[in-house]
This record gives C-alpha cells, sequence and structure tokens, in this order.
C-alpha cells in the first residue's frame, strides 16, 4: 500500500501523512507545531471575542500583580535593551523608507532649507 504524504505548511518538506490526523497541515516539527499553534491562537483571538476579553483581563491582572517586572527585567537585561533598540532603529528605517520610497531625505533638507531661509529673511 503506497503511504500518502503531504506539503508542510511551515518548513515546505513533503512528510507522510499520519492515517489517523484527517487534514493534516503541520509536520511534527518543533517549529511547525509552534506555528500551527500560533495560528490557531490569532485565529481564535479575531473570531471569539470572549477569548479576547478574557485574555486582556488575564494579562492586566498579570500587570497589576507584577507592577515593576519589566523595569527590573530591563535592569538585568541588557543585552534585551541593545538588541530591542537595534530591532526598533530597523524598523524606523524600513517605516521611513516605506513612507519616503526614493530613500532620500528631502523632506528634510526641505525643511532645513527653509530654516535658513527664514533666518535670513528675519535677519535683514
Amino acid at each position: 500500500m503506497k503511504q500518502l504524504t503531504f506539503r508542510c505548511f511551515c518548513c515546505r518538506r513533503i512528510v507522510p501523512r499520519n492515517p489517523r490526523a484527517r487534514n493534516q497541515r503541520y509536520c511534527g516539527a518543533k517549529p511547525c507545531q509552534q506555528a500551527r499553534k500560533n495560528k490557531w491562537q490569532r485565529n481564535k483571538q479575531d473570531l471569539d471575542s470572549d477569548h479576547r476579553v478574557n485574555k486582556e483581563e488575564s494579562q492586566r491582572a498579570w500587570r497589576q500583580k507584577n507592577p515593576g517586572y519589566w523595569k527590573l527585567y530591563r535592569q538585568k537585561h541588557p543585552e534585551y535593551c541593545e538588541r530591542n533598540r537595534l530591532l526598533q532603529q530597523k524598523r524606523d528605517l524600513k517605516r521611513r523608507f516605506k513612507n519616503n520610497p526614493s530613500g532620500n531625505m528631502s523632506d528634510l533638507a526641505k525643511k532645513d532649507a527653509s530654516d535658513i531661509k527664514t533666518n535670513e529673511t528675519t535677519a535683514r
């Protein structure tokens, strides 16, 4: 008997289908299972308002119970702060280039140039 296979949505490998899983879309690899779980959670969050409200309330209660957690975490993990700072700079650049595809900062130069012109006319 020929064994049925499928292509994993996450890693794109062709793997044998589990005969007990009728509509299997993800293989058993840990990253693929994590991707499947994340997709399910995002979908649940989007479609089920009760689930979303319960999650928000749970997080709010945890934050009230642990008010200084993130401040203390950042103090104890400076490498986390540095990594986050670098990633934020990359996101800022990406957003800047998305809003200004040419890549030049002419809007900044025009502002500076207009300030110089304004200063020249007011100095007279």
